[in-house]
């Protein structure tokens, strides 16, 4: 029969330092439809910043094409 180390990763004990437990606790506190919820309005959000960023880019490019039109 194979023997299966059962010590601990010392790469995941490296990253385990920096995840902070409170944050993992107060989310496994919420149902599964609240978390999902959430993680739903996380998505939008980022859908959000990401179209942001798409505007300000193209404004960005059309000021640099025509700058004396974007002189106010």
């Amino acid at each position: 029969m194979m023997e299966i180390d059962m010590s601990p990763d010392p790469v995941i004990e490296v990253y385990k330092k920096d995840v902070d437990d409170t944050l993992l606790r107060e989310n496994l506190k919420l149902t599964p439809e609240q978390r999902v919820r959430n993680l739903m309005a996380l998505q939008e959000f980022i859908e959000e910043v990401q179209r942001a960023g798409r505007q300000a880019r193209r404004q960005a490019r059309a000021a640099a094409e025509h700058p004396a039109e974007s002189v106010a």
